[in-house]
């Protein structure tokens, strides 16, 4: 196989800024709080954050667990659909540098992204405009570089307009004639509470392993205990995996169930910590790893995360994770 996991979903620039206070207040910004917004409303930021130093980074949820499987060393490429613009550019080249094989397409309109406005606090005041990911087709799938792939990963966020629904229905199709193990994401409680039938229907049919925290689990199954949520899942995919923050994570697959206790350290900043569990997860998927080690390294590097501000871990990650990389039932 020329790919261990095959990512599909919306590449989302992260445009990042450290700013006073004072900004927030003068463009009317809730702070430490996320807010979908338009293209004229994301002209008018970067029009006023011309003057702060601004860095740019591959973002969006698929995406960071791409890179975070690329940096431990793993395989992986990833399809969505930018804007033929410059951030489209700097996207798919700063993906590609990270180790990522881009299957990315471009068209006219706007690259989505995600200003966050970073106050000396370290709160983080995200303001995400979609753009041209909502477009992504099944004609925009590389369905040769699927097969050639031992995993597909998705998000429930594909699921956000009719156009990316068929990119991800031809893409499951795919994987499924092809023998192709399906791996998908939940999302958030709010992408689950609109698309909520779909993604049973979608279990059911197609997924082999899932992954969800506490809140989506629970939203999902009608459910109100997390082993109850876990029964739900198991009765039509092979394998879940649910997350519970600071009180760890439950995973199975098959007859056989794992509770993983956390890793005690101090949180700075909990963005893409379910994104870094699932590319520690499927690296060890696909290195062969036995269902606690895979639960075990994903657990790890979510732990990594937490503790720095942005979604993905800084430096070597190998050499980071060394201590779990090896299965100590081997």
């Amino acid at each position: 196989m020329q790919y261990d996991v095959f990512g599909i979903e919306n590449p989302l620039i992260d445009l990042l800024a450290n700013v006073p206070d004072a900004f927030l207040q003068a463009m009317g910004l809730e702070k430490n709080h996320m807010q979908l917004i338009d293209e004229p409303r994301q002209r008018h930021l970067l029009e006023h954050l011309q003057a702060f130093p601004m860095q740019t980074a591959p973002g969006g949820s698929c995406a960071n667990t791409m890179l975070g499987i690329a940096q431990l060393g793993g395989r992986a490429a990833y399809c969505g659909k930018v804007g033929h613009d410059a951030y489209g550019k700097i996207y798919e080249q700063q993906l590609e540098e990270a180790g990522v094989t881009s299957f990315i397409t471009a068209d006219g309109s706007v690259t989505g992204s995600v200003i966050i406005l970073v106050t000396p606090d370290a709160a983080r005041t995200m303001n995400t405009f979609l753009g041209a990911c909502r477009e992504l087709s099944a004609a925009d799938v590389p369905l040769d570089a699927l097969k050639a792939s031992k995993l597909l990963y998705l998000t429930g966020y594909l699921w956000d307009t009719e156009s990316q629904q068929e990119a991800a229905t031809l893409a499951l199709r795919t994987a499924g004639s092809e023998g192709i193990h399906v791996t998908m994401s939940l999302a958030d409680p709010f992408c689950v509470q609109r698309h909520k039938q779909d993604f049973l229907d979608i279990l059911d049919r197609y997924v082999d392993f899932v992954f969800a925290n506490r809140d989506e689990a629970l939203a999902l199954t009608d459910t109100d205990s997390v082993h109850d949520a876990m029964r739900e899942l198991r009765k039509r995919c092979d394998g879940a995996a649910i997350t519970l923050g600071g009180r760890g994570a439950y995973v199975t697959r098959g007859e056989e169930h794992v509770y993983l206790d956390p890793y005690p350290v101090q949180a700075v900043d909990t963005t893409g910590a379910g994104d870094a569990f699932a590319a520690g997860f499927l690296h060890g998927l696909t290195q062969g790893q036995s269902l606690y080690q895979c639960g075990r390294l994903g657990s790890f590097f979510a732990s990594r995360v937490i503790q720095q501000i942005g979604p993905r871990l800084a430096g070597d990650v190998r050499s980071q994770l060394a201590a779990v990389l090896e299965d100590p039932r081997d």
